[in-house]
């Protein structure tokens, strides 16, 4: 079974329509992961049963994703990074954000979802379990791997174990790249040569096999954005001419490399690293709407990524119960379970994100980052 991806949101295009584009491509990742995980709504058990991934909904528009869907982790990664500098670099090498600080934000944004699904689905797992005698899909669901899960960790030991709600596995390693980053940030590793070099040596360690621990690749795409990030800045400073003929040139080459991926030539992840930086540069250019309800609606799509992403699984293994665990009873086939299914996910992370992690992210900040007043002094 591949690994299943997901990277969290970070709340930026909000606040920046220029950013805007960003949140667009996070949220075709979103869809990228719910559709590569539509299968397991075949699973009974760990095993799949009456699969076929040509038949599964609209399977001849939908192809990419229901293939290679899982790659789209490796661009939420690189979205991350291309965040990270244009938020942070800077501040962090300056002093000016306190590792406590850095920590408390990113805690903050991560760990109360996390926590809530890990609950559920612990709860509805136990439920599975009793009913048919085996664990769904992930099948790890142990106390140490719980133990993991609630630190967070639950791939540290790149074992690839899957446990609980088992998509938290890439947060948990982009946890570990967000320490490195913070510590390269503050020795003043920021430059496009010191970036590259940083992709360079995760590249290398990668194609010589040396581990397949997660974190060699989240580290090459993290780093991968934030060059792009740095391209970007550099992008803006050329004049309008040669601006238009570099992103023209951007098109041809991700049309080339489209096509000669299409045709196997090109491994679907290098198509990958190509597609991640180009995409983001070309939507950072296209996607500036005039219209506020426009930027709005794409602003919303891209605040539902990380609760999608955390409530798909919980969402699947509560029908995997009430079916009884028999997905023929099941209309998978049929496109609207499938739009059904899409809406509901999103529709849900909406509510979850405006009443549940908005809220603990505040009240969290607010305790946690508020320095407490300090008793006056009495006079004379």
């Amino acid at each position: 079974m591949q690994r299943p991806p997901l990277q969290p949101h970070h709340p930026t295009a909000a606040g920046d329509k220029s950013l805007l584009g960003l949140e667009l491509l996070r949220f075709a990742c979103a869809i990228s992961v719910l559709l590569w995980h539509y299968n397991h709504f075949y699973v009974v058990g760990a095993a799949h049963q009456g699969f076929s991934v040509r038949a599964q909904p609209l399977y001849g528009l939908l192809k990419p994703f229901y293939e290679a869907g899982w790659l789209g982790v490796q661009v939420f990664w690189a979205l991350s990074g291309f965040i990270f500098f244009w938020k942070y670099a800077q501040p962090v090498q300056r002093g000016e954000v306190s590792a406590w600080r850095f920590a408390v934000l990113r805690f903050s944004r991560l760990y109360p979802l996390h926590i809530a699904t890990l609950l559920a689905v612990a709860a509805m797992a136990w439920w599975y379990r009793q009913q048919h005698g085996v664990d769904y899909v992930y099948q790890f669901n142990d106390w140490p791997h719980f133990a993991l899960q609630l630190l967070l960790a639950s791939d540290w030991p790149g074992r690839s174990e899957w446990s609980f709600n088992g998509p938290i596995w890439s947060v948990s390693i982009e946890v570990l790249v967000y320490g490195l980053f913070f510590a390269l940030c503050r020795l003043g590793l920021t430059r496009w040569w010191q970036v590259l070099g940083i992709i360079g040596v995760a590249g290398a360690v990668y194609a010589s096999k040396r581990t397949e621990h997660p974190i060699v690749l989240c580290v090459f795409f993290f780093y991968l954005g934030a060059l792009t990030h740095l391209a970007h800045e550099a992008l803006g400073r050329l004049g309008p001419r040669l601006q238009q003929a570099l992103l023209a040139a951007g098109v041809l080459l991700l049309v080339a490399g489209t096509a000669v991926t299409a045709l196997g030539a090109l491994r679907p992840m290098f198509y990958t690293a190509l597609l991640a930086p180009l995409a983001m540069l070309l939507l950072l250019r296209w996607v500036r709407p005039a219209s506020p309800s426009v930027s709005g609606l794409i602003a919303t799509l891209g605040n539902t990524t990380y609760a999608s992403y955390l409530l798909h699984f919980p969402l699947q293994l509560l029908v995997a119960n009430l079916s009884g665990g028999q997905p023929e009873r099941l209309p998978l086939a049929s496109p609207a379970w499938l739009l059904g299914y899409l809406a509901l996910t999103f529709g849900l992370a909406v509510w979850v994100f405006r009443r549940f992690e908005v809220p603990t992210q505040a009240a969290l900040r607010a305790r946690l980052l508020t320095a407490p007043a300090r008793p006056s002094l009495p006079r004379g």
